[in-house]
């Protein structure tokens, strides 16, 4: 048999309730029974009576998933909703899922337990990928990938994102089977017969460089070229803001300050390109708080994001995928994109996944969620955590 994704998004009130219709909905769809399922899911609901509704639904099948900034399916982008994505069982492809707790003070030592959980690769299925989600407010993104590029090996493809809390960035959770947790990561094992495709892209260019990270503490940076991190950012993009109709020496609200914040990253120049950051929030002594640990040290530029830029790389990254699958029958595309390009792109954010939808194929079945960093390793070159990029997954229907 053949890989089959299937989709469906739910909103609503009662959370026993959304859980129990988005998975009757998804189960419908499919009309087999399903090997492995993906959950995304905004934090408005009672998150164990909507977990709690969708297994008795489903069974004891393999789950991960997380909360989110935004959910997407391939028949709507939505906010305050429940998006489940069905994979069905297949010869060419199994799923296997762990996860565990401790991500901010020992990442490698919580990714090494969850790899510990998840079995060894099958002879008969040549190809192994991962998807990878973490709490996104743990500070360890970059510090969980490098950890799982080691521990997983060299030869493995993997994607995925940090969890979200529609932007309250007050706590984030991740799901596994029948847990939720915090301060945590899960990862699904793909082993398949044909390789996954895993691409990566984004839409900034330096404003300005010349910067140096002279005092930060793990995902706080406090200070820039001896300065106080806040008042270096708010000089260098007085200009460019003003342009966007932005006083930025008017910005008191956090909610304002970190959507200024959002449009205007750090970006670590990387040889062949620009590694994002995204500053999440401003402190009150005017330090500024990341997604993953800031390097004492580390010189960068303060980046500015066009929105046809962005526009573009969302069409870049899935032209990257679809190039790798070689002409392959695509059976589900999981697409995982910065809660900051949907703030960039307002309105624009459904045109960029309509962008990939048909770039990968219209009747392809999409799922993917608005990301507080996104997580792209591919075979050979490297790891990476990025921010306000799009990262896509493409699996082959065998």
């Amino acid at each position: 048999m053949t890989l089959k994704m299937v989709t469906a998004l739910v909103k609503g009130k009662n959370s026993s309730k959304v859980g129990q219709e988005v998975a009757r909905e998804a189960k419908r769809k499919l009309a087999t029974p399903p090997a492995f399922a993906l959950l995304y899911t905004s934090t408005q609901y009672d998150l164990k009576e909507l977990l709690k509704a969708i297994r008795e639904e489903l069974g004891n099948i393999p789950l991960i998933g997380c909360t989110t900034g935004g959910e997407i399916t391939n028949q709507q982008i939505a906010k305050q909703s429940v998006a489940l994505a069905l994979f069905s069982q297949s010869d060419h492809f199994q799923f296997h899922v762990a996860m565990d707790i401790g991500l901010h003070d020992d990442p490698t030592g919580c990714i090494q337990r969850i790899v510990d959980q998840l079995p060894k690769q099958p002879e008969n299925f040549p190809y192994r990928s991962a998807i990878l989600l973490h709490d996104g407010l743990a500070g360890r993104g970059e510090e969980a990938v490098l950890s799982a590029a080691t521990i997983l090996g060299p030869e493995i493809s993997f994607a995925g994102g940090s969890a979200g809390d529609d932007l309250a960035f007050k706590e984030t959770f991740v799901f596994c089977n029948d847990k939720i947790t915090k301060d945590s990561a899960a990862i699904c094992i793909i082993d398949s017969k044909s390789p996954a495709a895993v691409s990566v892209q984004h839409g900034h260019k330096p404003l300005k460089c010349g910067f140096v990270a002279t005092k930060a503490i793990e995902n706080v940076l406090y200070e820039i070229n001896g300065k106080p991190a806040w008042s270096v950012w708010k000089e260098t993009v007085r200009e460019s803001a003003k342009a966007l109709g932005i006083d930025v020496d008017q910005l008191k609200d956090h909610s304002k300050i970190g959507s200024l914040l959002i449009r205007y990253e750090l970006g670590l120049d990387t040889g062949s390109g620009y590694k994002i950051r995204a500053p999440l929030s401003k402190n009150e002594d005017d330090s500024l708080n990341f997604g993953c640990t800031i390097l004492e040290g580390a010189k960068f530029c303060i980046m500015e994001s066009p929105k046809q830029a962005q526009l573009d790389s969302a069409e870049e990254a899935a032209k990257k995928a679809i190039a790798q699958m070689k002409g392959r029958e695509v059976a589900a595309a999981l697409v995982f994109d910065c809660v900051c390009r949907a703030i960039i792109l307002g309105d624009d954010f459904a045109k960029a996944i309509t962008i990939i939808q048909k770039t990968i194929g219209k009747d392809v079945p999409l799922i993917g969620f608005e990301t507080y960093g996104e997580i792209c390793r591919i075979k050979g070159k490297g790891s990476g955590f990025h921010n306000t990029t799009t990262v896509i997954m493409l699996l082959p229907a065998e």
